[in-house]
């Protein structure tokens, strides 16, 4: 798709639109996302002012790569700002398996669900349980705002949801890479299949995807502190660290290594280790901006991919999917994961009840719904039939557990903080 000016006044409509979304939820006392998804859906394929076949362009193709995949880099850098190190090192151990272990169990629990509820290939569940299973750390923070908890129990739920974004990433291409051998999708994987066992391979990717990007991303991270006290680059500070993040992650592309545990590492270093000088507060401050302002273009320009007839003939299937993944797969997959992480003594002791807390606690968002359009875009580019028969059905589907699951858990997480963890309002 060429630009042209109809696509600049799409592009612009788009922002436009997305920046009023806020304000008018805070005013109506409303979540942001679902108001983003119905706009979305009123002026997209309702009132065919913003096209689903630009949006969708935008999203998955736009640069090379889409704004849902920049728009994922920008959003983890900035939350990776937050990453408190002394609660990680605490609890290393449980935030460890929640984000390894727990995403798998996850992912294998949704796989079956989805494929039972619709029919599909257990490959295409698995696709769709990979999608789901990262927590939004952009939907989880608010929440924490208005009450003081046991910084354990918090600290413990926003780590795992930082982390867990590109874990469920490596998944995700794991299985496209499955399900399409050959494709070129991640050549990485092809060639080491060439020489070990499905098994083996699958381990090796996914240790070379998050070990390697990773020390890269610390790296970067020690190096952009260490040049700004040498040359002191004060306001072009926000020009440098965006040229570095966007370089960080097309470099890494380019070579066929995940870039998200790079830029979440090279954020969580600069946001623990800089001076926080005027500069690093200003350079904090516009990312806060560029994320948020990332966030509410992918949950309007998904609304506006939408159809109408693929969301009434799914909206079934997605209510079922969303109470088996907020009720079934999260809580076992947590249960599962707490229990054998706690067989060594821990310093904070867990009981049941605060697992069950962390169990119903963990809202989907912008990572699984990027992810959820990757299976259909490489389908339609790769001409892979059980891609594009099954595509639609699982972003749709992976939208209608990210909207019930924001809006559910917005609702219960203050009875549930109070019933089980024990809460005091600020």
């Amino acid at each position: 798709m060429s630009f042209g000016y109809e696509q600049y006044f799409q592009l612009s409509f788009i922002l436009i639109v997305a920046a009023f979304a806020i304000p008018i939820s805070r005013k109506a006392s409303l979540i942001d996302i679902p108001v983003l998804i119905f706009l979305g859906i009123l002026l997209g394929p309702i009132a065919g002012i913003v096209h689903p076949a630009f949006s969708s362009y935008l999203m998955t193709q736009f640069g090379g790569v889409g704004l849902g995949m920049l728009g994922i880099v920008i959003i983890l850098y900035y939350e990776s700002h937050g990453i408190n190190f002394r609660i990680i090192r605490r609890e290393f151990l449980r935030i460890a398996m929640l984000d390894t272990l727990g995403v798998l169990v996850t992912t294998i629990v949704a796989a079956f669900l989805f494929s039972f509820v619709t029919g599909a290939p257990l490959l295409m569940g698995f696709l769709f349980g990979a999608a789901i299973a990262p927590t939004d750390p952009a939907s989880l923070i608010p929440l924490f705002r208005n009450i003081t908890m046991k910084e354990e129990v918090s600290g413990t739920l926003v780590g795992e949801s930082i982390f867990n974004d590109p874990i469920a990433i490596i998944l995700v291409a794991l299985g496209i890479s499955l399900a399409a051998p050959g494709s070129g999708y991640m050549p990485l994987f092809d060639v080491l299949a060439l020489h070990t066992s499905l098994l083996l391979t699958s381990v090796i990717f996914f240790l070379i995807q998050i070990s390697i990007p990773a020390a890269i991303g610390i790296g970067i991270g020690f190096s952009v502190i260490y040049l700004h006290k040498l040359l002191r680059f004060d306001n072009l500070l926000l020009a440098f660290t965006l040229g570095i993040l966007i370089l960080e992650f097309a470099v890494l592309e380019v070579v066929d290594l995940t870039p998200f545990p790079a830029i979440i590492a090279t954020g969580g270093i600069i946001g623990n280790y800089s001076d926080k000088s005027l500069f690093w507060q200003r350079e904090e401050g516009f990312q806060q901006s560029l994320s948020f302002l990332a966030r509410a273009i992918i949950f309007f320009t998904l609304g506006s991919i939408l159809v109408g007839s693929e969301v009434e003939a799914y909206f079934l299937v997605g209510v079922i999917m969303a109470v088996g993944v907020i009720f079934l797969a999260r809580p076992v997959a947590v249960f599962s994961s707490l229990l054998i992480a706690d067989i060594v003594p821990q310093r904070f002791k867990m009981n049941n009840r605060i697992r069950a807390f962390i169990g119903l606690v963990g809202p989907r968002g912008v990572v699984s719904i990027v992810v959820s359009l990757i299976p259909y875009t490489v389908g339609i580019a790769d001409n892979i039939k059980s891609l594009i028969t099954w595509g639609p059905i699982i972003y749709v589907t992976t939208s209608f557990v990210v909207i019930i699951s924001i809006v559910i858990q917005t609702i219960y997480f203050p009875f549930l903080s109070r019933r089980l963890v024990g809460i005091e309002l600020k």
